[in-house]
């Protein structure tokens, strides 16, 4: 479970279904149900790219920090880490879903 707050947002950001079914799954500690497999997937493919995108904002912060802020880095890489797999495992899951259904 990923317990790093979200980066700070404009004033008029309006959260996505995926930012919201993020925070309830954090909440809840369980996926949320999509309406149909075609949702799940694209739901998942904007988790992973907004994943993806986190950590390179992540990585590009390395350079410049002091050992004391790397482990903090470190710990949110590992976390990051373990959420783009547990998203791209449900990806899988559900496009192999989506294949038995055609």
């Amino acid at each position: 479970m990923n317990l790093n707050p979200m980066p700070e947002q404009p004033e008029d950001y309006e959260p996505t279904e995926t930012d919201m079914d993020m925070v309830i799954e954090e909440a809840t500690g369980k996926p949320v149900k999509p309406a149909d497999l075609a949702a799940g997937i694209a739901s998942i493919r904007q988790r992973i790219a907004q994943l993806e995108a986190e950590k390179t904002k992540l990585l590009d912060r390395w350079d410049t920090a002091t050992d004391e802020s790397a482990a903090s880095l470190n710990q949110h890489l590992a976390s990051l880490n373990k959420d783009l797999a547990t998203a791209r495992e449900r990806l899988s899951h559900y496009e192999a879903q989506l294949g038995r259904q055609n």
